[in-house]
């Protein structure tokens, strides 16, 4: 046999023996491979001098035939078979464990009793392998094994740790005398967290209402609505508090506890543990089962604590009113709804929530901000009769209901309570203007109860502020179907922003002059996968609203930079317009933003001109002063946008140190007709001359356009005669091939940091 013969054939039996993981499957493709090789007719592995795998033996036969030739016979008589030659190997060089090949023929020549040794020992090599990688697997499973109890009894000591900070936690509320309400609020919601699976309601003996139970607080917006009116839940709270004992209770497949809760020594009220499946559907979210009703008597203990530490009846109704402006809560005033509706008649409820409120409670402080929701209520309590009511809903919303009036007076309410919010109020040793949206729902019309009415007049106050400030809206049916579209556009627009689907296009600004782009403006566009090109218009608004124009500005300014940057390595005096909201400028992490996203690509802040429109600088009058003083000192450039369409344009440039004045692109396309609009744009320009500040007309749309604003005396222009905006490889073409950069813009330098502005003394309230 030829030794490169016998390599090949040890290659193939070696790979075909090493590929599996099994100790008896490796052995039974040894056998097999080593019978065929050597020509045998039968073949065994023998282990321990007990045989662990055949070849070429009946079904009738365990091999035992075979184990004579581990020892120094070479012959073997099987049935069938007759005399059989046989030869052994040894998988370790010695011992008991052996492979054997017998065959009729002939014995074994010495090339082949060497192949089989060498069969052998490769063997004896994959079984070693094999039995590791065993002993590895079974010492990995016991370590995997050991790792999950110790992540059970970790997650054990995890509840029980969660346990111990909610009730340490609650303790010291109570003991810092924290409001009442969020006291219970932090006990209904962490009995609900660790009980998982349940809503938990307090419920309380209204001294007010013959003895009758409220819900004091809910784990959940919609438990006092829902369990607090259900008649099971109010008869297990009313027999635990006449027996000071658990109650427990089942009602077709769902079971309840309710545990009572004592103030001052007497039981006043229960803390009530409701499944949201029924027990047949999640027995897990029973609250009886594992220790869950001992769990829930503790927090009815710190129930108890607050209850009692609040020393009085009063302080226990305080539960159900706003600390900040005195009002009933969004619980209470349900409560009070649902009873009004039940009694029949025509009611109207408003929903009213307030413009710019936010930026007041940023730029002066939560303390200003409290004091301006109390100041708020006064107003809205000014605004009703005396058996109406005024409710604080939530943050800066608030809610009103009036009680058997016709909708024509409800909308002369809303109006009168619009009026009253938009005259100054003095915060903070200032005057600070905000403004309200009103929404109106109609009992008549919408008889489905006080949460639906409540989200109708909701809906309807989205609506109003979709239409403007200040404005009213009467709740239709369609609003819910263009409230769930506005909804699922600012989902969209989210999803938008952060997977990267926002893009920037630059529109070039032009040197009216010399012909050449001196810079270019950049332009939000977005392109939805489902919705397609969305124009800027159906979305900004939206995100204004929303808040998110905050994080989309942040993006826009971070992605605008980076682009000028990467330009001006090429076209050193190129410039970038990027527009600022209202939101974005008082916000106080703005500036800072800016200064990181400069200072990371070393551009200088007089390269960058920040467009505000008159209705951002309106916003916060005092808060924008001060934040446009910090962006001057920064060196970057402000343009007033949108210019003329204000009306106090003139009182902006005075007080405000702007750089550019952007011709709002109505007057523009009347520019030619011989109407007023040419007087504008003409005392725009000369008032530019006269305080330096360089003009720029937007919109221009034909030649007629740019001739009249050359011979005007308009220094830069862009519209879509000059160019339409570019995406960012169409405005680097458009700039390089038409000379950008090859002249400053006009009237400054773009480095420089200094105001050209005026600055008047301000007299100007917020």
């Amino acid at each position: 046999m030829p030794n490169h013969w016998s390599t090949l054939q040890l290659t193939e039996y070696f790979s075909g023996i090493s590929g599996t993981e099994d100790e008896g499957a490796a052995l039974q493709q040894a056998v097999e491979r080593a019978t065929e090789t050597l020509e045998a007719e039968v073949g065994a592995v023998v282990i321990d001098g007990r045989v662990r795998a055949t070849w070429g033996l009946g079904h009738d036969q365990d091999g035992a035939e075979l184990l004579p030739l581990t020892g120094p016979a070479r012959e073997v008589v099987l049935p069938g078979l007759g005399t059989l030659h046989g030869s052994a190997a040894s998988l370790r060089g010695s011992g008991d464990d052996v492979l054997v090949v017998a065959r009729q023929d002939s014995p074994l020549q010495a090339e082949e009793r060497q192949l089989l040794q060498a069969m052998a020992q490769l063997l004896g090599l994959v079984l070693r392998n094999v039995r590791t990688l065993a002993a590895e697997r079974a010492l990995r499973e016991d370590k995997e094994r050991e790792a999950a109890e110790r992540l059970r009894l970790l997650e054990e000591l995890r509840t029980r740790q969660r346990l111990l900070e909610r009730l340490l936690a609650i303790q010291g509320a109570v003991s810092s005398r924290r409001p009442l309400p969020e006291v219970l609020d932090a006990v209904t919601a962490g009995a609900a967290d660790l009980l998982d699976g349940v809503r938990v309601a307090l419920l309380l003996t209204d001294s007010l209402a013959d003895g009758g139970l409220t819900v004091a607080s809910g784990s959940e917006p919609d438990v006092a609505a829902d369990v607090g009116t259900t008649r099971t839940v109010l008869d297990a709270a009313a027999e635990a508090i006449a027996a000071g004992a658990v109650v427990e209770t089942t009602t077709g497949s769902t079971r309840l506890v309710a545990v009572p809760v004592s103030v001052d020594g007497e039981v006043g009220g229960c803390l009530v543990a409701v499944p949201r499946a029924p027990e047949g559907d999640d027995r897990d979210a029973d609250p009886h089962r594992g220790g869950r009703r001992a769990l829930l008597t503790a927090f009815a203990q710190q129930a108890s604590l607050a209850l009692t530490d609040a020393r009085t009846v009063e302080a226990v109704t305080l539960a159900n009113h706003d600390p900040v402006t005195g009002l009933p809560t969004r619980a209470l005033f349900l409560e009070r709804l649902h009873d009004t509706l039940a009694e029949g008649g025509d009611h109207i409820v408003l929903f009213i929530d307030l413009d710019r409120f936010k930026a007041v409670n940023d730029s002066l402080g939560h303390r200003a901000g409290d004091e301006l929701l109390a100041a708020v209520s006064h107003r809205i309590r000014a605004c009703l009769r005396t058996d109406d009511t005024a409710a604080r809903i939530g943050g800066d919303e608030f809610a009103v209901l009036l009680r058997d009036v016709p909708q024509e007076v409800g909308v002369g309410v809303a109006e009168r309570l619009i009026e009253s919010l938009r005259k100054p109020f003095r915060i903070a040793s200032r005057n600070v203007v905000i403004g309200a949206s009103v929404g109106l729902a109609d009992s008549r019309t919408h008889l489905d109860g006080a949460d639906d009415l409540l989200s109708n007049a909701d809906v309807a106050m989205y609506v109003a502020k979709k239409r403007g400030a200040s404005q009213v809206a009467v709740f239709e049916p369609r609003m819910h179907s263009e409230t769930v579209e506005r909804l699922d556009l600012l989902a969209d627009l989210q999803r938008a922003l952060s997977r990267g689907d926002l893009r920037l296009h630059y529109q070039p600004v032009v040197d009216l002059g010399s012909g050449h782009p001196v810079g270019a403006e950049g332009l939000l566009r977005w392109t939805d996968p489902r919705r397609g090109t969305v124009p800027p218009l159906a979305f900004i608004g939206l995100a204004e609203e929303s808040g998110l124009i905050v994080d989309i500005g942040r993006w826009v300014l971070q992605e605008g930079v980076r682009q000028l940057a990467r330009w001006r390595e090429d076209l050193p005096a190129l410039t970038l317009n990027l527009n600022v909201s209202a939101r974005q400028l008082v916000d106080k992490d703005f500036i800072p933003h800016l200064e990181q996203i400069l200072a990371a690509v070393a551009l200088p802040p007089g390269t960058l001109t920040l467009e505000l429109t008159e209705t951002a600088l309106m916003y916060d009058p005092d808060t924008s002063a001060h934040q446009i003083d910090r962006l001057k000192a920064l060196g970057v450039r402000l343009a007033v946008d949108d210019f003329g369409t204000g009306y106090s344009s003139l009182s902006y440039l005075r007080r405000f140190p702007v750089d550019q004045v952007k011709i709002d692109r109505a007057f523009i396309a009347q520019v030619n007709s011989g109407s007023e609009d040419l007087a504008v744009v003409r005392s725009v320009i000369e008032l530019g001359s006269a305080l330096r500040l360089q003009t720029v007309a937007e919109g221009i749309e034909t030649e007629d356009q740019l001739d009249t604003l050359r011979r005007l005396g308009c220094a830069m222009g862009q519209g879509y005669h000059l160019s339409r905006p570019l995406d960012a490889d169409g405005a680097w073409r458009y700039l390089s091939g038409h000379g950008a950069g090859s002249v400053p813009s006009p009237r400054s330098a773009p480095s420089d940091p200094q105001p050209t502005g005026r600055r008047a003394p301000d007299t100007t309230s917020a």
